[in-house]
């Protein structure tokens, strides 16, 4: 009887291959990532190893159906040399695709935080950047395209070495046996697909049992990550509260207050700098170093109304834009730019103040198209949008993803001397993006720093102090708001910004020469206050649609972000960390930046109002994205 489940323990022997680099990359992941991870003793490093063995069996056997079906088919074919060379074939293949997936996110994870998901792949495609940008990726990491080809020759070789009778591969037998053997094989299959016999597969969120969020990461594997968010882009809107137990928790619709009107600032001029991976660590204004490498932007937050208790909505530029721009967060796995909700009914803050008759212009020094800003720039209601076709000069190309930020900020300038008032503009610069390049000429002036970021964000701070002095000397400087922020953080070794809490730590500024607008403001503020914030600086007189609200107002500060299936809430000095049915971690960020005493079961109180006001922004964010309802008319 053993011989008729011959097939499957080859089978096996091959799988287990494939089980054997997925821990191998799991250690390089490790290696590569230590210092975002935070377990302490040599039982939990254990436990998050074993526990990603269950997540590494239901990748391997969902991207294998086919190897695996041409294994436990009672053909008599699979005796064949040729057959068995076309199973080596199949099998080079997807260990191939699935190691590339795994280690290329050793590098990118340093970006986003979180295992890459089915997004990454409509980034890549998005705008062509990828293709463009693959020879400098190429020559950046090299030690992992080495160690990728170090790993399939590993998998080749110890496929090669599994020994096999292929005369007990041949399909005889009676037909009951083969049966039997392929319903075994089919029922494994199934099991280890879905992670075992629990009610429902496996996905992220449970990758989150019985560890902290903070390590999720290193217990998923990419190519798991990708195909259990694939096509999973629509929402299921919870069923939290009533529709009159909602709005009495949380409305997004704004009711403007007259009497909080900013009564002479009705016609002022607005520009917004979304400033490329400014994270508060690099500045000594907003960061806890003495040391800082914005000396410019650190001197304008001294004469601006700044907060330094902000958190960016999102862990990638696709996502700050429409939450800056619109006030509108990303709380689902896919950029609201990819999603499906992307062609919604949408009045972002161009178009509320196109309504009062500014002008407006988008500006990114980036190839047209890039990440689809110049498609959300035009559905969110702006007139133009300015990139590196606009541009129209090669010379400053920076050679990986478009304009130097020095030229491109004095081409904004140009433009914005030229325009229409009152204006509202925004600009995203780049420069300060991976790989970080900056002018030959300003290689030697800039000092290299502790981080490879260091130097081009002193390139883009300096690129930025040029704007600034030159636009001083304009006419419209003076009736212009600026608001400055960062679009997200970028790389650390500071544990704070490693963590949960840190890794969303940005600055945001209100500047207006000669104003009142002066001194630090401590409240929880976010990306999706901006919008609101403004027109109520403007004097907005019409209701509106914002997931945020106007730091100018009296209410509690909130910021709420999502990540590898946990959303999160700030609030006060706590964080809340929700799975969408339960709350999974309370932690006082105040006190423990690095989120390491879970105060859940103690504060239960505190967990339970966090908890309340989460639910109600999760149920109001899903409704109105699945029913259209991003307008108040």
């Amino acid at each position: 009887m053993i011989q008729h489940f011959y097939p499957i323990l080859i089978l096996l022997k091959r799988l287990g291959v494939i089980l054997f680099l997925f821990t191998v990359c799991r250690i390089l992941f490790l290696l590569f990532t230590f210092d975002y991870f935070n377990a302490e003793t040599a039982g939990e490093w254990i436990f998050i190893f074993v526990h990603g063995i269950r997540f590494d069996i239901s990748a391997i056997l969902y991207l294998n159906l086919p190897f695996i079906f041409l294994h436990i088919l009672p053909l008599r074919a699979r005796s064949g040399t040729g057959y068995q060379k076309a199973l080596f074939m199949l099998f080079s293949i997807m260990n191939t695709i699935m190691l590339f997936a795994n280690l290329a996110d050793m590098t990118y994870f340093d970006f986003t935080f979180k295992r890459s998901t089915s997004d990454s792949l409509i980034m890549f495609a998005l705008g062509g950047d990828f293709i463009q940008l693959l020879p400098t990726l190429m020559g950046n990491f090299w030690y992992l395209i080495f160690i990728w080809i170090l790993l399939i020759v590993l998998g080749n070789q110890m496929y090669k070495r599994i020994k096999v009778d292929l005369n007990l591969l041949a399909g005889k037998g009676a037909l009951l046996m083969n049966s039997l053997v392929l319903l075994t094989g089919i029922v494994l299959i199934v099991i280890g697909g879905r992670g075992g016999l629990q009610y429902k597969p496996i996905g992220i969120i449970d990758a989150g049992n019985n560890i902290s969020s903070q390590n999720m990461a290193l217990v998923l594997n990419t190519p798991f990550s990708i195909i259990t968010t694939y096509g999973k882009e629509e929402l299921n809107p919870p069923n939290y509260f009533s529709d009159q137990e909602l709005n009495s928790i949380y409305s997004p619709v704004v009711i403007p207050n007259s009497e909080d009107v900013f009564s002479d600032s009705s016609h002022t001029n607005v520009v917004i700098i979304v400033l490329e991976s400014f994270s508060s660590e690099y500045s000594a204004f907003f960061g806890d170093s003495e040391k800082g490498y914005l000396p410019f932007f650190d001197s304008l937050a001294a004469l601006s109304l700044s907060f330094d208790n902000c958190f960016a909505n999102g862990k990638k530029s696709i996502e700050a834009i429409p939450a800056i721009l619109a006030s509108l967060p990303t709380l689902m796995n896919n950029p609201y730019i990819t999603s499906v909700y992307a062609g919604n009914r949408l009045e972002g803050l161009a178009a509320l103040l196109s309504k009062r008759g500014y002008s407006s212009a988008f500006y990114h020094g980036g190839s047209n198209g890039t990440m689809g800003y110049d498609a959300f720039a035009s559905v969110s209601g702006f007139e133009k949008y300015m990139g590196r076709t606009e541009y129209d000069n090669e010379e400053d190309y920076d050679g990986e993803w478009g304009i130097y930020d020095e030229e491109f900020f004095q081409f904004f300038l140009e433009n914005t001397n030229k325009q229409k008032e009152p204006f509202f503009n925004c600009i995203a610069t780049l420069s300060s993006h991976h790989p970080y390049s900056i002018p030959d000429r300003y290689l030697d002036r800039f000092e290299e720093g502790t981080l490879e970021i260091h130097q081009s964000l002193q390139y883009a701070d300096f690129a930025l102090r040029r704007f600034f002095e030159d636009a001083s000397k304009t006419d419209w400087y003076h009736r212009t708001l600026f608001v400055l922020t960062a679009d997200h953080t970028e790389s650390s070794k500071d544990p704070y910004y490693l963590g949960r809490a840190g890794m969303y730590d940005i600055p945001l500024l209100f500047f207006q020469p000669n104003s009142a607008l002066k001194g630090v403001n401590s409240r929880i503020t976010q990306h999706i206050d901006i919008m609101p914030s403004i027109l109520d600086y403007l004097g907005y007189e019409e209701e509106y649609l914002s997931f945020g609200q106007s730091v100018f107002n009296d209410k509690e500060g909130f910021a709420v972000n999502f990540l590898g299936e946990i959303y999160q809430l700030y609030m006060g000095d706590y964080i809340l960390q929700f799975d969408r049915e339960k709350s999974v971690a309370l932690f006082n960020y105040k006190m423990d930046g690095a989120l390491k005493e879970n105060m859940l079961e103690e504060e239960g109180a505190k967990a339970l109002e966090l908890e309340t006001k989460l639910k109600a922004i999760i149920q109001s964010y899903n409704e109105r994205l699945t029913a259209n309802q991003l307008t108040v008319h």
